[in-house]
């Protein structure tokens, strides 16, 4: 039978088949209870959080491509042309005009141009006033942070004054890295008598992680009567990127760090901070995680110029080779830090994947703040990205938050296979941080473990879920990893994550400055 070393200490290896027939063989009836009133309790966040800016002349509308999740879902009401309408004014102005010039009486000259100022008016006027139409949006910047806010001017220019006309403006921005492609859209009506151009500000809040792209604007142009609707897009493209990350009403407030005192501290930040135990617990582990990386072997061969003194004197006594002792000073502090984007660990929720990458984006901020190098492994695509050891970490920490921001969860196949098959190859004394929410995979976990110990290297779980308290298959499961030396960490999804984005007329100016 193979063993592994980890830590120091000599372990068999985990029994991975028989774990995973535990797993399958079935949960309690009292876990599958609370985890049916835990989705029931979801659900009913969801359908409160729902929050909109209404009375203020913009509405908004979250799509999901679900459509058996009606909790996304708006009637999306368009304008229309009334052709029987038209029909009518049409067949009545050729029968006044024909009666013009048969008759020629008073009554069928009023009538007459009764109907061709109506046509005039509520069919030319719509079509003239569509035609050189432009739109210009500015953005009040190209990032902002998970649960923040964005600010957004429109401004519609055309090449007439038009009076007697309407237009409807529907924008929208579409998140691309959310894998139901949710959107948030805004709705304004202008109704402009000579002026050229008309500008609308709005604001989107509580912004989910990912890259949000603006398309073309959907301008509706028409009559005060309501005869006409003349449908144009106005291509006027730009994007905003939501870097990862916990929402920022959940940072922790450390009056200590800040160089203040408790007296002076936010009085919001610390109500908010109070009830978050558990992701106070969460920040606990990962920095202690991200601290002790880098505790490598303690000797290494010897090379030629090494002080005597290092020499490992009780190895060379047992007719072992020369042995260099190495301090923990000595060696580069290595940390990897891998996603999980296999699709069906989180079960279409987004905001599951969100969480998980929000907490591994704090890993990876701390290892930098730490000065630690980092090297962030994306999914099972296995797309690498480094920080040196002696550079600008800023400019790295930056493209790795970007490139985090465009993870989807559409991964396929195991993790741990593709780290153990990978072409980046793990460091000997490194720390290995997995962030996934599959804690079903005991034996592509174990393998992981295995591998991680024959190349020297630490390697810890963190799964986020949704549950409060670790079912019974949750807690079996964390035994088993633990007993083959895997450290695992529950975290949880915060409660602010849930709180659907929305837009509200108006901001400020100088964000969009």
């Amino acid at each position: 039978m193979q063993c592994a070393v980890i830590g120091g200490k000599r372990e068999t290896p985990m029994n991975a088949p028989f774990q995973d027939g535990i797993l399958q063989a079935g949960i309690p009836e009292s876990d599958e209870n609370e985890s049916i009133s835990s989705q029931e309790a979801r659900s009913r966040e969801q359908r409160t959080g729902d929050l909109h800016a209404g009375g203020q002349g913009a509405a908004e509308h979250v799509k999901k491509a679900d459509p058996a999740d009606s909790d996304y879902e708006a009637p999306a009401g368009t304008y229309r042309t009334r052709w029987l309408a038209w029909a009518v004014i049409a067949a009545g102005w050729a029968g006044c005009l024909a009666a013009v010039l048969l008759r020629g009486g008073a009554v069928e000259w009023f009538m007459t141009a009764v109907l061709t100022m109506i046509i005039a008016v509520s069919g030319i006027a719509p079509i003239m006033a569509a035609s050189g139409l432009s739109a210009v949006r500015v953005l009040s910047g190209e990032e902002t942070r998970e649960g923040g806010q964005h600010a957004i001017r429109l401004t519609l220019r055309r090449s007439m004054p038009v009076p007697l006309v309407w237009l409807a403006v529907h924008d929208e921005t579409i998140n691309e890295s959310s894998a139901a492609n949710r959107g948030i859209s805004v709705r304004t009506v202008f109704t402009p008598l000579l002026s050229k151009e008309m500008s609308f500000r709005y604001t989107l809040h509580k912004l989910r992680r990912g890259r949000h792209p603006f398309g073309h604007v959907s301008v509706t142009v028409g009559d005060w009567l309501g005869l006409t609707a003349v449908q144009k897009r106005i291509e006027s493209k730009a994007e905003f990127v939501v870097l990862p990350g916990l929402p920022q009403e959940d940072i922790v407030y450390n009056a200590e760090r800040a160089g203040g005192s408790a007296a002076h501290a936010a009085p919001s930040l610390l109500a908010g901070a109070a009830s978050d135990y558990r992701g106070d617990a969460g920040r606990a582990e990962i920095e202690a995680a991200v601290r002790a990386a880098g505790n490598g072997p303690e000797s290494r061969p010897y090379r030629e110029g090494d002080s005597l003194r290092h020499l490992d004197w009780r190895s060379a006594a047992k007719g072992r080779s020369l042995q260099t002792k190495v301090h923990t000073l000595e060696q580069p502090v290595k940390t990897v830090i891998a996603v999980d984007t296999l699709a069906s660990a989180y079960e279409r929720d987004d905001r599951l994947f969100d969480a998980c990458i929000g907490w591994a984006a704090l890993a990876v901020t701390q290892a930098a703040s730490f000065g630690s190098a980092v090297t962030l492994l994306l999914g099972q695509a296995q797309e690498a990205l480094q920080s040196p050891f002696d550079g600008d970490k800023q400019t790295s920490l930056s493209a790795m938050l970007h490139a985090m921001a465009f993870l989807r969860a559409d991964g396929k196949g195991s993790l741990a296979g593709c780290l153990a098959k990978g072409a980046n190859p793990l460091i000997r004394g490194g720390t290995i941080l997995v962030f996934t929410a599959d804690w079903r995979g005991g034996r592509s976990w174990g393998e992981l473990a295995g591998y991680a110990a024959e190349q020297g290297c630490r390697l810890e779980l963190f799964i986020v879920t949704r549950s409060t308290v670790p079912s019974f298959a949750m807690r079996e499961q964390q035994k088993w990893l633990e007993s083959g030396g895997v450290k695992v960490t529950w975290l949880h999804v915060p409660s602010r994550m849930d709180t659907l984005p929305y837009a509200e007329e108006g901001g400020a100016a100088h964000e969009l400055a």
